[in-house]
């Protein structure tokens, strides 16, 4: 599954304004718990939760904060910009800038561990993803440019 098809514009924050890694799961969680509080209610407790199980950056600039919930059909993603960078104690000691929120069915953990696959290896394989997303100007900018990196090794 590609990870553009899963979003749209206003699923792209192309300038987070927090700085630390509560700011940023606070923000992101509030625009999910905005779509459907029934669903994403208690999101950022969710999150912190798993962050204390240790940390959720993969390098690169890039983090994959995510969890489980029940009420929910399919995953959600939203995808999170920062220029400055948070510390996210990611093992490579670099901030972390792109930030793919992930929220999985609780009774089908299986399609959220295939798009946690999918972002690992979308970073892997495109070593400046960070760097191309964040020139990105517009959410509209942000989708084109990682629908431009999915598609360029993955045809």
């Amino acid at each position: 599954m590609k990870l553009h098809s899963l979003l749209d514009e206003d699923l792209v924050l192309p300038r987070l304004e927090a700085r630390d890694r509560d700011g940023i799961l606070r923000e992101m969680s509030a625009v999910l718990e905005a779509r459907n509080r029934a669903v994403f209610g208690g999101l950022m407790g969710r999150l912190q939760k798993r962050e204390e199980l240790g940390t959720t950056a993969i390098g690169q600039g890039v983090a994959i904060p995510h969890c489980r919930t029940k009420g929910l059909k399919s995953p959600a993603l939203l995808l999170g910009l920062s220029k400055e960078g948070v510390h996210f104690e990611a093992m490579d000691g670099k901030l972390s800038h792109v930030f793919f929120l992930l929220v999985s069915p609780e009774d089908n953990p299986g399609a959220g561990l295939r798009l946690l696959a999918a972002i690992a290896a979308l970073t892997r394989e495109s070593r400046t993803l960070a760097t191309k997303l964040l020139k990105a100007a517009t959410a509209a900018d942000v989708l084109k440019t990682l629908r431009a990196e999915e598609e360029k090794g993955r045809g």
